[in-house]
């Protein structure tokens, strides 16, 4: 049997399909009152919060299909249990198989005992040779049947031994292999409840700051949520879109670097933004 059952996935946050490269190379950005300090400028409190909002459904979306993946990973585990143990199970079936096959025997040997001694006894009553010959068939007939129940049995009763012997043998490693399984399943159960309580704290998180942006910038972002596979807003970075990766215009890029406007992707429509140090807007230039 192959040992290597237990070399089985663990529970990830990190197994959510593939998304543009998106992820920022600097903190994220404060929200909900937090205002920059030091050499960073003031950034639009609106981008802030769609921001803050995107990095909080892209974190829900990949719990979600985190927690969507435990119960596949369950049954795999439990298949490839079954696989690694198939053997062993069914030498225990072939068990079982034998001794009801033994009992039944046994209880067959016993009736064709007691029909082999009524044919004797039979044989003391005959009146002529006709039911003396008869009676002497009957004997060889009866004989001839416990003999070969008596062989079946013996046979049996070796094939018994050895499959109780190798499974006695087997049952320890697959018994330590069932604990390792079912202690593999309560570590799912255990993640699953401990990512469902995070699920539900940030649902919270995002439905309390979903009330703080305006309807119009909410219903913008949400629908730009369905139209781009869940992102809405993309990173500025060298010049280009991260996740259309096509140039932005100068003009644009330079405005999305002050961080004063809400601007969109000239080719893809998502809310730009850049992660850094803003630039200097035009009326703080001397």
């Amino acid at each position: 049997m192959s040992g290597d059952l237990m070399e089985g996935e663990t529970v990830n946050q990190g197994e959510s399909r593939k998304r543009p490269d998106v992820t920022p190379h600097h903190p994220p950005f404060r929200y909900l009152g937090a205002r920059p300090t030091g050499e960073e400028a003031t950034v639009n409190p609106e981008l802030e919060k769609l921001i803050a909002l995107q990095e909080l459904d892209l974190k829900i979306r990949a719990l979600e299909e985190e927690i969507a993946t435990v119960p596949m990973k369950r049954a795999e585990l439990e298949r490839q249990f079954e696989a690694f143990a198939a053997e062993y199970l069914e030498k225990k079936s072939r068990l079982e198989t034998s001794r009801r096959q033994h009992r039944q025997l046994e209880i067959d040997l016993q009736d064709a005992q007691l029909r082999l001694e009524k044919y004797k006894n039979d044989l003391m009553r005959v009146r002529n040779q006709t039911e003396y010959a008869a009676a002497l068939r009957e004997i060889d007939m009866a004989k001839k049947l416990v003999s070969a129940l008596e062989t079946q049995i013996l046979e049996l009763l070796e094939t018994i031994e050895t499959l109780e012997r190798e499974v006695q043998e087997q049952t320890p490693e697959i018994e330590a292999k069932r604990q390792q399984v079912d202690a593999r399943l309560a570590e799912y159960a255990t993640a699953v409840e401990r990512l469902t309580e995070e699920l539900d704290r940030m649902r919270q998180q995002r439905e309390h700051l979903a009330q703080t942006i305006r309807p119009d910038l909410l219903n913008r972002y949400m629908r730009l949520v369905e139209l781009r596979d869940g992102l809405a807003l993309a990173e500025v970075r060298d010049g280009s879109c991260t996740a259309c990766h096509m140039t932005i215009r100068p003009q644009v890029y330079a405005d999305v670097r002050k961080g004063e406007e809400i601007l969109a992707c000239d080719h893809c429509s998502r809310i730009l933004y850049y992660r850094g140090a803003p630039a200097e807007s035009s009326e703080s230039v001397a």
